[in-house]
Formats: structure tokens, C-alpha cells, sequence
């Protein structure tokens, strides 16, 4: 099956988001005026629509997003959970899980949309429509943009453990030369890889998402 969460992850989300167990504890401090999160209070709830893929079948599911706010400021903040990404409907996993089947492999967009097993793409209800390959060009290049991102999570890792060896590890990693044609591509595709590696380490060093911890600094277009 391709990566996605699940509409259970969805639901336990809402449960706790109707509860009120959601914290600001994780979030960095205020960028504006540099509170440290734990102080910020619930503001608001927003309704987004995220899209899993269940049985090839791409199928949507609603939760709301809490946003905080900073009491010396009044600057708001979104939290996002595990399975959300900013600005965008289809969950994390989905979104980092084909992008990585594309950079971290000589697969092809259409390949790297490909279920393996079932030999199809993931539809639409309707039956009309398909995730595209340009879906998953548009998502690499998308990640490849929060280099600041990037950079900040590893700063954190470093910090956590300071004989870590990734940044000589993303360093060392080549571009296959049938993925690009312009050094510019080229630049994406690492940049999207350093996203990613960092994200699966930044997972098991915290428990965490980088874009649970990090969504502030995120610029995702």
C-alpha cells in the first residue's frame, strides 16, 4: 500500500482535540517576541480536510488544528500533528513517503506513484482521476524549500547528540545524473534528500515530526 496515515490517526487526533489535551510544549519559543512556548493558551480550532489513501482509493477525513497564542505578543501559531503538513491536504506520510521513493531511488514519478504490488496509482472516488506523477514533483519541490527547516532540525540533533555523523552522511550523498538536467533540479533533489534523512533521524531522536516542531519556520508552496 503507498504511505499514508490512517483515519485512525485521524480520529485519536480529534478525540484529543476535543478534549483539550492538545499543548504548546513542543513548539520553539514565540518568533516574535521569544516566550517559551509552554505559556501560549489555546486561540482557536480549524477545520482542514486531509486526504489518506485507503484501498488505492484516495479518501477524505476532517480534523481541526489548533492554534495558539502567545500571551506577550499576540502573535498565533498553528500546531500540527504527526500526520499533518502545512498548507497541504495529503498527510506527512504520504507526502515524504512517495518523495522519498522518487529521490532516494533511480524510480521514475510515474514509478514512484506506482503501488508495487497492485500495479496502479492511487484514485478518486469518482474514478475519473489519479495522484499524478506531477503531484510528487511538486511535493520534491516544495521540501527542497525549507532549507531553513532543515538546517534548524539538525542544529537540534547536534545538540541532542553531538557525535552524530549526519551531517557528514547527507554530505557524502550524490544525484543520481539521470535525475536532472539543470544543476538547479539538481540542487532541488538534495536539498528535498537532506529534508527528508533529517526528518527520519529527528523522528527517532524526539518522537517527533519536524513539522510538529518546526511548522513555524516552514515556507511550504
Amino acid at each position: 500500500m503507498p504511505p499514508t496515515a490512517t483515519i485512525q490517526d485521524i480520529k485519536a487526533y480529534r478525540e484529543k482535540s476535543e478534549k483539550g489535551e492538545i499543548t504548546p510544549h513542543n513548539l520553539p519559543p514565540c518568533p516574535r517576541c521569544n516566550i517559551e512556548a509552554h505559556h501560549f493558551k489555546i486561540h482557536a480550532y480549524r477545520e482542514r480536510r486531509f486526504l489518506i489513501i485507503v484501498d488505492m482509493v484516495v479518501q477524505a477525513a476532517h480534523c481541526p488544528l489548533v492554534r495558539f497564542i502567545c500571551p506577550g505578543c499576540g502573535k498565533t501559531v498553528p500546531f500540527y500533528p504527526d500526520f499533518a503538513i502545512p498548507h497541504k491536504h495529503y498527510t506527512r506520510q504520504s507526502i515524504t513517503g512517495f518523495a522519498e521513493k522518487y529521490v532516494a531511488s533511480g524510480a521514475t514519478y510515474q514509478q514512484a506513484v506506482m503501488d508495487k504490488d497492485e500495479k496502479s496509482l492511487p484514485g478518486y472516488p469518482d474514478g475519473e482521476k489519479t495522484l499524478a506523477p506531477s503531484t510528487v514533483h511538486r511535493w520534491v519541490t516544495g521540501l527542497s524549500r525549507l532549507v531553513n527547516t532543515t538546517q534548524k532540525a539538525l542544529d537540534l540533533i547536534c545538540q541532542e547528540n553531538p557525535i552524530s555523523s549526519i551531517c557528514r552522511d547527507l554530505a557524502q550523498w550524490v544525484v543520481s545524473r539521470s535525475k536532472y538536467r539543470t544543476e538547479g533540479r539538481k540542487t532541488c533533489l538534495l536539498n528535498c534528500f537532506r529534508l527528508l534523512a533529517t526528518e527520519a533521524l529527528f523522528k527517532i531522536v524526539f518522537n517527533l515530526s519536524i513539522f510538529t516542531k518546526l511548522a513555524i519556520n516552514c515556507v511550504f508552496t
